[in-house]
């Protein structure tokens, strides 16, 4: 633009000169031709046109000092920029809950003796019985013990039992020994044993039985319920009496020795000795919101929720060890603690600079594994226990916040919202026609301490008014990742005429472009551990560069400027000269229009002003090429010309081969343009 507005200036200037108008007039000699050599005569100028003066005042456009070349560059440092929460959250755990029956306890066994006077059954017996152990009592003398036949031998206290009130027994063992300390052998004896309300219990059979001798018998308690106050029954006693002469006294008893061992209860009220409850293992899912795989975590603060209960009324001493949880030490979680009787209780573990391992377990990810043990505290009195009572625990992992996370985050897409490249290209919208921009490279300058292969599929689009969008269409590409946990890794990914259509983007050229990307995370699957920090991120910067090697046809510019054809009024012919030494790699076509003061043409005409320089097989120009033209107006067209009010050009310029041959610009290619005038004139004297 700027050479064909030098241009306008020179012939504006010339063409309503009134010197040159004076000039003309001092010739004396009727028709004259006045020739003026280009090079020489009444110079019109002399014009020193260089690539500057084709090229606006664009920031964007940067010369290489190395070798003088243009181009445009573009830099945009945050492109794209995907934070660490669009790749990976860790959200806080579900509770989850584990009730265990406390099951059957065991109770402390017991020993108790009773003794069994000869006077105690005595009331019990038939009145010919009594008589004769009386009588033999009251002489002190030594007398056959009398028979007793086979009777009932009445109802005993045994007295209070064990440390319980009542106990339904799963296992245990009642052992009863007896110790005939009457003078006589006990052929037959048989006692029931009974709870209050003459509930039998079990009986004890013991047979012959001779004076200081002694029989046990065992009666299994599985399944039986008994008091603490049992009595018992002599359903039957028979003592067939002897023939030696014995001391016989009332006061003789039999002794009863009574002791419960083993004894385990399924529902008591008693007094429980402390015991342990075993050990339970609890395997938690560590659920992630899109399936991903977690090996290891590092928590900057996080806890750990336990809310328990107990149905019993005993307190219960408990070990809390998760050998998935550890500290940067190695030491894994264990806590001690006791859960009362009475109302629920919670326990709240600080799970900050905390290791959650989840690949202990054979499944090798997202499990953590909890271990209770249990220990029941001896109760001060009597309490109700049964099987059925149960330990409750609701634990939750919650607030989770990571300094980094270890682990498979699976195939997933992360898209960016399209963003306008604030791209000027001015320079190239001027141009106009047609051209094509051969070597445009677009480089990507990433950021990245995502620690997980990546591709990059880089939607980028220019948009034209009333064109049809241009993609970018290139495959994806590898984004490099860090392999060291904490680092970021760095590069560039380029694009350019061999992998995209960058130069038919670029070449539109586009009014906006849209820049957008779609980050495919894992592409070829399980490959590798991944890992991210709190800090981790995606940043693509952009640094496009567009050299000026193009092709180009009807490339122009314009301009009309006022113009008074009176000044021909004295000129029957003119020819304006123009000679140029050609340093660009451009065809030069001038057109000229004379227009009235509508606008309507009144006459015009085209020449070639000037033909490409001579250039090289890279399109870089080696020679200058000279050329002269001129632009002929006769007196049959000067007659519509003189009634011009407006003067407009377009020069039009291409690359050789008609506009298919890529050449190179740089800055110091230039043109140089000498312009002189042919013309006669009539001189009226």
């Amino acid at each position: 633009m700027r050479l064909i507005k030098l241009t306008f200036l020179m012939l504006g200037l010339l063409l309503q000169s009134a010197c040159i108008d004076d000039n003309l007039r001092k010739i004396m000699d009727g028709k004259v031709k006045v020739a003026l050599d280009p090079d020489i005569a009444a110079p019109v100028g002399q014009f020193n046109i260089t690539i500057a003066n084709l090229l606006r005042n664009d920031t964007l456009v940067i010369q290489d000092t190395t070798n003088g070349s243009l181009k445009i560059i573009y830099r945009d440092d945050s492109l794209i920029r995907q934070e660490v929460g669009d790749f990976l959250t860790i959200p806080s755990q579900p509770s989850s809950t584990t009730k265990a029956k406390v099951g059957k306890l065991n109770i402390d066994g017991f020993n108790i003796q009773q003794s069994l006077a000869l006077s105690s059954i005595l009331p019990n017996l038939d009145s010919v019985t009594r008589r004769a152990l009386f009588l033999a009592d009251s002489l002190g003398l030594q007398t056959p013990f009398p028979e007793v036949p086979m009777q009932n031998g009445g109802l005993h206290s045994l007295g209070a039992v064990g440390s319980f009130s009542s106990a339904n027994f799963d296992a245990g063992t009642l052992q009863f020994n007896i110790t005939n300390n009457w003078s006589t052998t006990i052929q037959t004896l048989v006692i029931d044993l009974q709870n209050p309300g003459n509930q039998s219990v079990g009986k004890i059979r013991v047979f012959n039985l001779a004076p200081n001798g002694s029989q046990s018998v065992n009666i299994d308690l599985a399944g039986k319920t008994l008091f603490s106050n049992l009595s018992f029954v002599i359903d039957s006693i028979y003592i067939p009496g002897g023939t030696q002469p014995v001391a016989v006294s009332l006061a003789q008893t039999i002794q009863l020795n009574v002791s419960g061992s083993g004894l385990r209860v399924n529902s008591a009220v008693a007094q429980i000795p402390g015991q342990n409850l075993g050990n339970d293992t609890s395997t938690v899912a560590f659920n992630m919101p899109n399936n991903e795989e977690i090996y290891e975590i590092l928590l900057d603060s996080g806890s750990l929720d336990l809310n328990f209960s107990s149905s019993l009324q005993l307190g219960i001493a408990c070990s809390l060890q998760i050998p998935g949880i550890r500290d940067l030490s190695g030491q894994s979680i264990l806590r001690n603690f006791v859960i009362q009787a009475g109302p629920a209780g919670n326990l709240n573990i600080d799970l900050a600079n905390k290791i959650i391992d989840l690949k202990l377990l054979s499944q090798g990810f997202n499990q953590l594994q909890i271990l209770f043990s249990k220990a029941i505290q001896p109760s001060a009195g009597n309490v109700t226990i049964d099987q059925n009572d149960s330990i409750q625990f609701t634990y939750s992992l919650n607030n989770l916040k990571f300094n980094y996370v270890k682990g498979y985050f699976g195939q997933k897409d992360i898209s960016s919202s399209p963003s306008a490249v604030d791209l000027d290209l001015a320079t190239l919208k001027d141009l106009g026609g047609t051209f094509f921009l051969a070597n445009p490279e677009l480089k990507l300058k990433v950021q990245n301490s995502i620690g997980a292969p990546l591709n990059l599929d880089l939607n980028l689009s220019g948009r034209k008014a009333g064109q049809s969008p241009v993609f970018l269409n290139s495959p994806n590409r590898a984004i490099p990742h860090p392999t060291v946990l904490g680092s970021t890794a760095t590069g560039e990914i380029s694009y350019n005429r061999n992998n995209s259509s960058l130069p038919q983007l670029i070449s539109m050229p586009p009014d906006s472009i849209l820049a957008a990307g779609d980050i495919r995370l894992n592409p070829s699957g399980a490959t590798d551990t991944n890992f991210i920090t709190k800090n981790s991120f995606i940043q693509l910067g952009v640094e496009m560069e567009m050299p000026f090697e193009l092709s180009a046809s009807g490339v122009g510019f314009g301009d009309t400027l006022e113009f008074d054809g009176a000044v021909f009024e004295s000129l029957k012919a003119a020819t304006l000269v123009f000679k140029t030494v050609n340093g660009f790699p451009f065809d030069f076509n001038a057109r000229f229009t004379f227009m009235d003061s509508t606008y309507a043409p009144l006459f015009s005409d085209s020449l070639s002003i000037m033909e490409s320089a001579i250039i090289d097989a890279d399109g870089v120009v080696i020679d200058t090429k000279s050329n002269i033209s001129r632009f002929d107006m006769n007196e049959a067209n000067l007659i519509p010309v003189r009634r011009a009010k407006y003067l407009a050009a377009r020069l039009t310029m291409q690359t050789p081969q008609n506009g298919t041959r890529v050449v190179k610009l740089f800055s110091d290619y230039s043109i140089i343009l000498k312009v002189g005038l042919e013309a006669k004139v009539d001189i009226q004297l």
